[in-house]
């Protein structure tokens, strides 16, 4: 777990990795592993976390984790504003570099 965290946000994580950790191994898989993360309202970041531990932290998990967060079904709102995010983002570096 990364070490910038709160230690009570650890300790929340770590609690939904240990739940959700069945629900990872059973067939109904990491999709159901974020409808429960969406449907207790965990913030995109904490759910990120969770699935990187649960995809087991190695070097690639972040990038994968972000992604599964990002595109599963239950997490469409949150995936409009990050793609509306990057968009602006976008706009303002090319602005800048236009001006500049």
């Amino acid at each position: 777990m990364p070490m910038w965290l709160d230690p009570a946000r650890v300790e929340r994580i770590s609690a939904l990795v240990t739940e959700c950790g069945w629900l990872h191994g059973s067939p109904a898989g990491m999709d159901a592993v974020q409808q429960l993360l969406s449907d207790r309202r965990v913030s995109v970041m904490d759910a990120v976390l969770v699935t990187r531990e649960l995809l087991g932290a190695g070097p690639a998990a972040l990038g994968e984790a972000k992604g599964i967060v990002l595109s599963s079904p239950s997490r469409g709102v949150e995936h409009q504003r990050h793609a509306e995010l990057v968009d602006s983002l976008l706009d303002a570096v090319d602005q800048v570099a236009d001006v500049g």
